[in-house]
């Protein structure tokens, strides 16, 4: 199999498999448990199957020192159209959706955006926020284990084997920030706001242009709305067709767009707390313990994945070998 072989009908919804091939560090999505730095994932895998390897080519990695790097990014868009899943500037979503539920689950943040590609060739308008604080990182990459060098020293297939072993790429790091989304959808979607020539979520509108519709609303009919927070846990989705419908409709995209207008703040709040009020500033150490409080506070939005072959260690232990040969 080459890069022809896998590269996407779109190329704006990068495959992992090609992601592979081509040898390129990437950041997945992620809002499911746990997973350890350094943790194989094989993107030659079925993606039925599991991507990450349940063993580690690393060895020593409880000891190794930490270090969280600031860098705070916020971007908070409304966007409208018959295509929003397909975004070009959702590099986040692409991914995700080139794999299905792989790396979102069953979490507040899949169900989230399985309904955006669910809805994804009715009208529709969303408020997105994403908001990135920084990365953890580690200061120096621990070395490779005895297994995982002997293997590449003494196997007649170094390479395919240690992938089929390892996998050929490693959680080389933590995305830290929050994500925020709401989408409405559907017929009424279209009528009340894409004739107004607008994007913005409204109260006000929306309960007006459901209103107005709902009465010969069928049960096809209705706004599709669906929104989450990862800060908060929260998620909702539902259809809204009726009266009583709409009031709920409003009320869960005012609150959700408060959410995603306080995204920075309410990430640097938790930040603070786990922190404690220690330097969050660039190349600060940042310990395993605080490292799981990320986790449980929802602030980890992402892997840091990064290919074996760009590791100098296993550069150097091929060359070697190729020396000797």
């Amino acid at each position: 199999m080459d890069i022809q072989d896998v590269f996407p009908e779109n190329p704006l919804m990068l495959s992992v498999k090609y992601l592979g091939t081509n040898q390129t560090p990437f950041t997945v999505p992620w809002a499911k448990g746990r997973v350890q730095l350094c943790t194989g994932f094989n993107t030659g895998r079925e993606l039925d199957d599991d991507l990450f390897v349940n063993r580690t080519a690393f060895q020593d990695i409880e000891e190794t020192i930490l270090r969280y790097r600031e860098c705070q990014i916020t971007s908070i868009k409304d966007e409208s159209g018959s295509s929003i899943a397909t975004s070009s500037e959702n590099s986040s979503f692409c991914i995700s959706a080139s794999v299905g539920s792989s790396f979102l689950g069953a979490s507040g943040r899949g169900s989230y955006e399985k309904s955006i590609r669910d809805t994804r060739n009715t009208s529709s308008i969303s408020v997105t926020a994403n908001h990135s604080s920084g990365q953890i990182e580690f200061i120096q990459m621990p070395q490779l284990n005895l297994d995982a060098v002997r293997l590449l020293t003494t196997s007649n297939d170094p390479i395919n084997k240690f992938r089929q072993m390892y996998g050929d790429f490693y959680v080389a790091g933590y995305r830290v920030g929050a994500v925020n989304g709401t989408t409405v959808s559907g017929e009424l979607a279209n009528k009340s706001f894409f004739e107004a020539k607008r994007a913005e979520i409204d109260l006000v509108a929306i309960s007006k242009s459901i209103d107005e519709a709902s009465a010969s609303t069928s049960d096809s009919g209705g706004l599709c709305v669906a929104a989450f927070d990862s800060l908060t846990g929260f998620h909702s989705s539902f259809i809204a067709r009726t009266y009583q419908d709409s009031i709920e409709a409003g009320n869960v995209i005012s609150a959700n767009k408060e959410r995603a207008m306080t995204i920075a703040a309410r990430a640097a709040d938790v930040l603070e707390e786990v922190f404690m009020g220690r330097d969050q500033s660039a190349c600060a150490c940042i310990s395993q313990d605080a490292v799981g409080q990320l986790w449980d506070r929802g602030l980890v939005t992402g892997l840091m994945l990064a290919p074996f072959t760009t590791l100098r260690e296993y550069q150097s232990v091929l060359l070697r070998r190729s020396r000797t040969d």
